[in-house]
């Protein structure tokens, strides 16, 4: 479970335990356990979220998918997995659907957590495609002592 779920679980096992100890045909024992275990979910949650450097930072890493020849990204992502995709799809949609594809990512050797440029294997050729996916760290606030 992610955090916001174990946060989610909780509130609801909460609600669960107050209507058991205290509402109609009330079981207290019950009540208690369920309380208990909206405990572990919540601890949990917290957790996650100081786990999680974007938490501390404020700052949000998204994935740039872009074409070289376009001034505009081809889109934003949560994760380098879809960027990535929305890059292959593109490449997919400017062949034939007889034409085997196979996609190939290459990584920028020196900044390999950045930058990733997709080329394209078609039989024994491998061709750049002109599609990239960038990491950005997305700040939450500005800060002008980074600037210095």
């Amino acid at each position: 479970m992610t955090g916001p779920e174990h946060y989610r679980e909780a509130e609801r096992l909460l609600a669960m335990a107050h209507r058991f100890t205290y509402g109609d045909g009330a079981d207290p024992a019950t009540g208690a356990a369920l309380a208990a275990e909206a405990q572990g979910h919540a601890t949990l949650a917290l957790a996650a979220a100081q786990l999680t450097p974007a938490a501390s930072s404020g700052a949000v890493t998204v994935y740039r998918a872009t074409y070289e020849h376009s001034p505009f990204p081809v889109g934003l992502y949560a994760n380098p997995e879809a960027a990535r995709a929305h890059c292959e799809a593109l490449v997919s949609d400017e062949h034939p659907a007889d034409v085997a594809l196979l996609f190939e990512w290459a990584v920028d050797e020196d900044e390999p957590e950045t930058v990733c440029e997709l080329d394209v294997r078609i039989g024994d050729e491998l061709t750049p495609t002109g599609y990239s996916v960038t990491a950005v760290v997305a700040e939450a606030a500005y800060d002008p002592e980074a600037d210095a």
